[in-house]
């Protein structure tokens, strides 16, 4: 079961809304370059109040108008909203921060060129079970940070990707079970989320990331079907994906060539769909690139196992 709460400031006054649990540890990687993720060295780490309009901060007690206001408690809810329509076009940047008890990922928006004043329509989904949080962001086109590590001992790191549906998101993964919160901020607009730690297991794998590629679908060591659905995301040249299926011997049994939607400006999403006959035992799905110096497998291979009925 997953915990997390949402503070929601809004012409300077709150209102509480609750938010759903991402909680994970980092998948080990093991074969590949699986083993790490883009961005890996730690992002600077501020420790400096976030501040709105007024003088209103998120860290213990908040103040509006010179009243002291408390802040809402990390509590549970699968999804939230908010934001305002053409408040911002565009991500500037992603930041950390560490806080006594807590640590808290920063998103600042742009618009224009500049900064922008207020926070874009947006909408965050934590699946239960799940080690990551997903904020998308559908009026937002252009970003200007496109990965990075945090770091903490709760907020490992995220990957902003431009959205199938137009628009982008952020995935932002953690460590292990977490509790949030999620708080908009003005002048200039930011969407502040903190997680701290909970006692709670996942109940899936955390996405296998590599230095250019990261599966969503299928997760490691699942029982698969054919038809196989596979997505996740990946900044492989030319937005180019080789997606292959090879059993214990090494006989390939499928392999297709998907295009994301990015991979210049920001991470670009992929989604196929792979047929293959029946096979026993345990098999690999590899999804990536060459290396454009010897030619080699660069990406994400998926230990999987074949659940149909072989009779």
């Amino acid at each position: 079961m997953k915990l997390f709460g949402v503070v929601l400031w809004i012409a300077l006054l709150p209102v509480f809304l609750t938010a759903g649990c991402g909680q994970g540890g980092r998948e080990d990687q093991g074969t590949g370059t699986a083993g790490s993720s883009p961005g890996s060295q730690t992002r600077q780490e501020t420790t400096s109040e976030v501040e709105t309009t007024g003088g209103e901060t998120t860290s213990g007690r908040g103040t509006i108008g010179g009243k002291e206001v408390p802040e809402a408690p990390f509590t549970a809810a699968s999804e939230v909203s908010g934001g305002s329509e053409g408040a911002a076009d565009g991500i500037r940047e992603v930041t950390f921060e560490r806080r006594e008890g807590y640590e808290r990922a920063v998103i600042v928006f742009g618009s224009g060129g500049g900064l922008a004043a207020g926070v874009p329509v947006w909408s965050l989904s934590s699946p239960e079970g799940e080690g990551y949080a997903r904020v998308t962001f559908p009026d937002a086109e252009v970003t200007l940070d496109s990965e990075g590590g945090f770091g903490g001992s709760i907020l490992d790191n995220f990957y902003v990707v431009r959205a199938p549906g137009g628009g982008l998101f952020v995935d932002l993964y953690a460590t292990g079970a977490f509790q949030y919160r999620v708080t908009e901020l003005s002048d200039p607009g930011r969407l502040v989320i903190d997680y701290r730690p909970a006692s709670v297991d996942l109940s899936f794998p955390i996405p296998l990331q590599a230095q250019k590629t990261v599966v969503f679908e299928p997760r490691a060591r699942e029982a698969i079907t054919s038809p196989l659905t596979v997505n996740g995301y990946s900044r492989n040249s030319e937005a180019s994906n080789t997606i292959a299926l090879v059993d214990a011997d090494g006989n390939v049994l499928t392999r297709v060539i998907v295009l994301s939607n990015d991979w210049l400006d920001t991470w670009g999403y992929f989604e196929t769909t792979l047929e293959f006959p029946a096979f026993e035992g345990t098999a690999t799905l590899r999804v990536g690139g060459e290396s454009p110096r010897d030619g080699s497998f660069e990406g994400v291979e998926v230990p999987v196992t074949y659940g149909g009925d072989q009779g």
